[in-house]
């Protein structure tokens, strides 16, 4: 078979895993000379015949990798853009030497194909950290982050190197390489002089203000309690080990906010990280991704035990993709009211003096669910409406907002402090 009734028989056996193996490297056999034509035809062929002819690329090797590279060089948007980033992203260690170049390219995309690319080897791309971690830095914050997840794929193979820069240089890269010693091991990874050194760092940005950005607290899932009862919040969520933060540190910490540890009885559990922000505007917001979303369907508990000793908690969760909506206050140990819609809507409790009842037969304010039935329902649905009237939104929080204290990180399990959460802390 030529080269087009290759192609087309991997069409035919789209569901036979063992004749699908053998086409594909039958395709990879004449190596070189075949890449052209397999590079021509990646964007007009059926999804699952793409994901072969990557295959055979990647047997291929480096002189794929080179072509598909050029084929990508060509323009910022070329045809099947989608499916050669794929191919550069699939490679093996053979072309380890062609990604650590690559992420010197001019093309910004080249450069986080290449990060992508060296993710995808994992431990075998060790020899390649001193040129991604820099990349830890980057100005752009998808980039940033592509970043991270190539050091984490890297792991504990990437420990020595990052060590020895820490210890002997080179300077420009000191601070890359103690990030990503924080990213792959957390707290744990780091020596005690480094420890020592990001403890006083972090006791001096505490004293200083907290400028919080406009925009810069997220506000698709978390809890509100008054400012002057915060400290009951600790207790009541069973927190332990509480730390100074601030904002920026407490956020970060939530890109990494799980970890299993081993008890004593030897079985492994999992432990959370929560920050709790400085008071913005008499309040005190708690962020604790993981954890708030294995709570949100059964919150009520949750809002119940915090506001019998806080006096009050709010609980507010949306999500857009799947249409789903939460806002609820408690009030001494009870749930006051509140709004759950995942699905067909449920209201709790009566309308309170900031909601505008809904009536039978009143029309509904724009966007809003079909609950005119309800006799608690009001037109007050939104999250955002409730948390204005309760407290405050997170998204409007800015230069106006007014700002005491500082933050805390806590975590979940007593007896484990923060090392066994991994990811770096931005101060």
């Amino acid at each position: 078979m030529d080269q087009d009734e290759l192609i087309s028989a991997l069409d035919a056996a789209r569901f036979d895993k063992a004749a699908t193996a053998d086409l594909v490297r039958r395709l990879a056999e004449p190596g070189a000379a075949a890449v052209p034509g397999l590079l021509a035809v990646l964007h007009t062929v059926e999804r699952h015949v793409f994901f072969a002819l990557r295959d055979a690329l990647r047997l291929i090797g480096p002189p794929a990798f080179d072509a598909a590279l050029a084929a990508r060089e060509r323009a910022e948007d070329v045809p099947g853009r989608w499916e050669l980033e794929h191919v550069l992203r699939a490679f093996d260690e053979r072309c380890l030497d062609r990604y650590t170049a690559a992420l010197r390219h001019p093309m910004e995309d080249v450069r986080r194909q290449a990060l992508g690319g060296l993710e995808n080897l994992g431990p075998a791309a060790a020899p390649a950290v001193l040129a991604v971690i820099p990349f830890l830095a980057d100005r752009d914050r998808y980039v940033r982050h592509t970043a991270t997840r190539t050091v984490r794929a890297l792991g504990a193979a990437a420990v020595p190197a990052l060590g020895a820069v820490r210890r002997d240089g080179p300077g420009r890269l000191r601070r890359h390489a103690l990030t990503a010693l924080a990213v792959i091991g957390g707290e744990a990874a780091l020596d005690e002089r480094d420890v020592r050194a990001w403890e006083r760092l972090v006791r001096i940005k505490v004293t200083e203000p907290d400028g919080v950005v406009h925009g810069d607290l997220p506000d698709h899932c978390w809890l509100a309690v008054p400012g002057e009862t915060y400290e009951e919040l600790f207790p009541a969520m069973g927190l332990h080990d509480r730390r100074p933060c601030t904002i920026t540190m407490g956020l970060s910490a939530m890109g990494d906010d799980t970890a299993t540890v081993t008890g004593e009885d030897g079985a492994r559990r999992t432990a959370h990280r929560v920050f709790v922000t400085p008071e913005l505007d008499g309040w005190r917001l708690v962020y604790a991704d993981s954890l708030f979303h294995e709570e949100a369907w059964d919150h009520h508990d949750l809002v119940s035990r915090i506001s019998a000793r806080c006096g009050q908690a709010q609980f507010f969760y949306q999500d857009d993709h799947s249409d789903s909506m939460i806002w609820t206050l408690a009030r001494g140990g009870e749930v006051h009211r509140g709004y759950w819609r995942y699905g067909e809507p449920e209201w709790t409790g009566e309308p309170m003096a900031w909601e505008t009842p809904l009536t039978e037969g009143s029309p509904h304010g724009s966007g809003g669910p079909d609950h005119d039935e309800d006799p608690g329902a009001s037109r007050e649905w939104a999250v955002e409406n409730a948390a204005r009237a309760l407290s405050l939104l997170p998204g409007e929080v800015g230069e106006e907002t007014r700002v005491r204290g500082h933050g805390w990180l806590a975590v979940t399990r007593p007896g484990i402090g923060h090392g066994p959460f991994t990811g770096a802390l931005r101060i």
